[in-house]
């Protein structure tokens, strides 16, 4: 059930939702060129696409998005790496790489790699299946660990790579691949994902309250407000909804049926001790 102030704005569930759910994701036009790029990398199986972007730009979303919708859409078996901060080994990146695809670790490095090979080769050419490999938060990958993404790239059949890999990262990702020149020249598509612009964002909130149950987002939050809101969030998707949940409390406690920018002003004054990135002036 919906707290009172969500209720209070006439809607069934929050629109600041932080979970992964897709029906909440705006897919900006930036988002909609990175999907496109990370698509032809693998329908072309170039091996490797690396989307990149500052901390709260929305890269995880759109990888577990994409999670959710290519399987759908074109029958890919995809799978993620999880808890790549852990991974500092080459037996360990095999293991999770193993475990994402539902496949048993063995015993050794050697014995993983040929393992994942002749099930890469299986899925090739009895199913016809093209593997997707998604890791996020790549840049926390091991030193030790990353070559193997490179040997991963290097499974292949005269025809075609047998495991495409979508890199998400962080923007010190570049500084990283610059000690692996192998790895680096392996990247067939690059994306890099910048904060909204005002425009964006007011896009980005009028989804949010619509897919909430808001049945007049502008009247609720007109634009003088929204504009309010992108000045203190820099266009941060993360940020956006920070300061846009602030201000929504700041306005039931007022007793008010508007978010107002004072509102929104008031909000970023109360938030002790966090500096959003501001706007620059257009």
């Amino acid at each position: 059930m919906p707290t009172e102030y969500i209720r209070h704005f006439g809607m069934s569930e929050t629109p600041f939702a932080r979970n992964h759910d897709p029906r909440w994701l705006y897919l900006s036009s930036q988002h909609k060129e990175a999907i496109i790029k990370a698509r032809w990398t693998i329908e072309e199986h170039g091996g490797l696409a690396l989307i990149r972007g500052d901390v709260g730009h929305g890269k995880s979303f759109l990888i577990e998005y994409l999670m959710t919708t290519w399987p759908n859409q074109f029958g890919w078996k995809c799978a993620k790496l999880q808890n790549t901060g852990t991974i500092s080994t080459p037996k360990a990146l095999l293991t999770e790489v193993l475990s994402a695809f539902g496949l048993e670790p063995a015993n050794t490095v050697r014995e993983m790699a040929t393992n994942l090979e002749s099930w890469l080769l299986s899925q090739c050419y009895e199913d016809n299946k093209t593997i997707v490999l998604f890791v996020d938060e790549a840049q926390s990958v091991g030193s030790r660990a990353l070559p193997v993404l490179r040997d991963l790239l290097n499974l292949e059949t005269r025809e075609q790579i047998l495991m495409q890999i979508v890199l998400s990262a962080q923007l010190n990702i570049d500084k990283k691949l610059m000690h692996f020149p192998a790895l680096q020249s392996r990247i067939a598509s690059v994306s890099t994902l910048e904060p909204l612009s005002a425009e964006e964002t007011d896009a980005m909130l009028l989804h949010r309250f619509r897919r909430a149950g808001c049945i007049d987002p502008i009247h609720l939050c007109p634009f003088e407000t929204m504009h309010a809101i992108y000045l203190h969030s820099g266009g941060v998707p993360r940020d956006i909804l920070v300061v846009a949940e602030a201000a929504m409390k700041e306005a039931f406690l007022r007793d008010n049926w508007q978010l107002l920018p004072e509102h929104v002003e008031q909000a970023v004054k109360d938030m002790a001790g966090r500096k959003p990135k501001l706007a620059k002036a257009a």
